[in-house]
């Protein structure tokens, strides 16, 4: 065998640890930036704590302004609220479990920085979303990587997670029983309206097999979770608390958003450590104190920046959305991470871990900055969210004695501009938990 040496001339990225820090507080919500704050300040003496006095007159003012805040915000530095999501401790988390079966695989570096990139993106039920896949494409990462991604995590348990749609994670729930399970992945693949119809006779012509066939085939997939994390949290539901990080507000005629600086400590560095930093000290406390007071500065730095860099998304978010926001339509509309980048001349990665994980509080309530996001669905300017909220005024206002089926719904829709295919109706309808028709005549 021949050995040789050669040397040859390459690219590549290497990520100083200074620069991951300010990447990971861009990607902070407002309650892990005040835990990581006040942790930093106790290892770190150059950091003070101011008081907070002033924020607190700040936020009085602020709150005076906005009529609708109430006594549901809470005040500066209140207890934060609690919503339903995923659970506090991180050793029992969901993303903590699949992690550490991950580091055991002994994956390429790539594909398991993929891999914990997906983990990140599931949603409570532990699905991943198409558009955060294709999102995944555009900003460069080859969609073959990012296949052998999911198929990993998919592989992972619990059986279903990492699943793209219902019938996907059923499908890989199937896919860890033993026996042969065919024509109840037939009906997963394509054909769970009819199932949940209870048209076992059309199911049975459609995929060719007997009657008896396709009840047995109805008994298995019943007996699925189609909450592949449910059992993952004991009850009772553990609940992740949030608090907005950023307010939306009509002021003088005007949205503006109000980025959240009263939740998080307030820090300066402390001028009797600066004056002992000057003066003359032993080499060894010398060169401590000048570590601290860098860490110090350039931890205030990314603060000061992530702040600013929030603002400007989520006030470039507002002005994509300012129908919703103003209440001239009932929900937001098509909007992509990268659309949003363009605008603000930005990397798509940068809007991505700005806006990850946030929550803003306006009028309508609070939400995810996640959920003004959504391609759009058909022709025109919808999207799915329109469409759902669309769908659900329609069951609030019907006759119970009559209730709308699918294709009324869907023939409502398309006179209304909305022209989407009865089964893609049938599919919002399912998920957002309403039953089909003829179950919700009254007296069913």
């Amino acid at each position: 065998m021949d050995v040789s040496q050669g040397m040859e001339l390459a690219q590549a990225l290497k990520l100083s640890p200074t620069l991951l820090q300010s990447m990971g507080i861009l990607q902070m919500n407002t309650l892990e930036l005040a835990g990581y704050l006040k942790e930093l300040a106790l290892e770190n003496p150059v950091m003070e704590y101011d008081e907070a006095g002033e924020g607190l007159a700040s936020w009085e003012s602020f709150a005076s302004q906005v009529p609708w805040l109430g006594d549901t915000a809470g005040s500066a530095g209140g207890e934060p609220v609690g919503e339903p999501g995923r659970m506090d401790s991180q050793t029992e988390s969901l993303e903590f479990l699949l992690e550490e079966q991950l580091e055991r695989l002994e994956l390429g570096r790539g594909l398991l920085a993929v891999c914990k990139y997906l983990v990140g993106l599931l949603d409570e039920r532990g699905w991943l979303a198409a558009e955060d896949l294709e999102e995944l494409v555009e900003t460069g990462v080859p969609r073959g990587l990012l296949e052998q991604g999911v198929e990993t995590l998919q592989g992972l348990d619990p059986a279903g997670v990492g699943a793209r749609s219902l019938g996907e994670c059923l499908a890989l729930q199937l896919g860890r029983l033993p026996g042969d399970h065919g024509v109840a992945l037939a009906i997963c693949a394509g054909h769970l309206d009819l199932l949940g119809a209870e048209q076992y006779g059309a199911l049975a012509r459609k995929l060719g097999v007997s009657l008896e066939q396709v009840r047995a085939a109805a008994r298995e997939i019943r007996g699925l979770d189609p909450d592949p994390v449910g059992s993952l949290t004991p009850p009772p539901v553990v609940v992740e608390y949030v608090r907005p990080d950023a307010w939306v507000a009509e002021i003088d005629g005007e949205l503006k958003v109000f980025v959240n600086q009263w939740d998080l400590p307030q820090f300066h560095l402390s001028d009797q450590y600066l004056r002992l930093a000057k003066a003359g000290q032993e080499e060894e406390t010398a060169v401590y104190l000048r570590q601290k007071i860098q860490q110090a500065r350039w931890v205030l730095a990314c603060v000061r920046r992530r702040q600013e860099t929030l603002e400007k998304c989520l006030t470039a978010l507002v002005k994509a959305q300012e129908d919703y926001f103003w209440g001239r339509q009932e929900a937001p509309g098509p909007l992509l991470r990268r659309e949003l980048a363009e605008g603000l001349e930005v990397h798509p990665s940068t809007v991505t871990r700005t806006l990850r994980h946030k929550y803003i509080q306006c009028r309508q309530g609070m939400f995810s900055t996640a959920w003004f996001f959504a391609r759009r669905t058909g022709p025109g300017e919808q999207s799915a969210q329109r469409v759902k909220a669309r769908i659900a005024r329609a069951v609030k206002e019907e006759d119970p004695e009559r209730p709308l089926s699918d294709q009324a719904l869907t023939e409502m829709l398309a006179g209304e501009g909305m022209v989407l295919a009865r089964r893609t109706v049938a599919k919002y309808r399912q998920a957002m938990g309403v039953p089909a028709g003829y179950r919700r005549k009254r007296g069913k």
